[in-house]
């Protein structure tokens, strides 16, 4: 039985109804706090600032998203890892104050796997859904689609560890990380009520045994694993019927046992000012 463990990422809220003058005076406020870098009208918002602060904690604000009318309250959007909003209470304590209220957006749900990359396959129930390849990490998914739900990559973590912080451990260690965003609007109160369903975009198994599947069972998963074939809906049922004898990754129930205690860090965070 491996154990797998399931932690968030990049956990997005979004405030309604923010006044444009707060938002000001936040930014006065943190443009002499912190180092900071603004941005004006990009693709999506009228405003986005970068929050970073001396012992590595960060913060996106993005203010006013394009798609709103012209007026003085907007949305504004907060992405930062989940323990991060504990540092920025300040700001949060001025956003909250103000919000109409406040919903949950999306967060990376990422799955540690102790085996190498080699023995994990993942396959998207969408044959439209390809795959790409950057040194040895797999995404499925575009890089202008990072922030869509069920955008998906597979890296080395025990590499990723060494190589971004300098922390070594001896055992094999894959990711497969995960983009969970809601498709209806849900008050962050509530989101503990919601937990990912990911099965319902990809199948994933470990394959512990290649010894007790056939050559041609091999070649195919191989195949699959690694992007270089597509297959057929036919083949890939057949495919995932082979690895359902190895050992399943059931993405839904790893999630549904961890989410309450995953949330309850930011959750407390935000709504304890709020």
């Amino acid at each position: 039985m491996l154990g797998v463990e399931v932690t968030i990422d990049k956990f997005v809220t979004e405030y309604k109804d923010i006044p444009h003058s707060v938002f000001l005076h936040l930014y006065m406020i943190v443009a002499q706090k912190y180092k900071v870098r603004k941005k004006t009208y990009t693709s999506s918002y009228g405003h986005e600032i970068y929050i970073r602060k001396y012992n590595g904690a960060y913060m996106y604000l993005y203010y006013k998203n394009l798609r709103e009318t012209d007026g003085y309250l907007h949305t504004l959007r907060i992405e930062t890892r989940p323990d991060h909003y504990a540092q920025f209470q300040e700001i949060l304590g001025m956003i909250v104050e103000k919000a109409s209220r406040i919903e949950f957006v999306s967060c990376d749900v990422a799955y540690d796997i102790p085996i190498g990359m080699e023995e994990v396959v993942v396959i998207p129930t969408d044959v439209r859904r390809k795959m790409s390849h950057y040194e040895t990490t797999r995404y499925f998914g575009k890089p202008e689609q990072r922030k869509q739900n069920a955008y998906c990559r597979i890296y080395d973590k025990r590499l990723e560890l060494e190589q971004n912080q300098g922390i070594y451990i001896k055992h094999d260690l894959s990711r497969v990380e995960i983009v969970y965003k809601v498709s209806e609007k849900v008050l962050l109160n509530d989101i503990v009520e919601y937990p990912p369903k990911q099965n319902e975009s990809y199948f994933a198994a470990v394959v512990t045994d290649w010894e007790a599947l056939k050559r041609k069972q091999v070649e195919r998963i191989i195949n699959l694993r690694d992007g270089k074939e597509a297959y057929t809906q036919y083949v890939r049922r057949g495919i995932k019927k082979n690895l359902a004898n190895q050992y399943r990754v059931d993405f839904d129930e790893l999630a549904r046992r961890t989410w309450e205690k995953l949330i309850t860090g930011p959750c407390s965070t935000i709504l304890g000012i709020a």
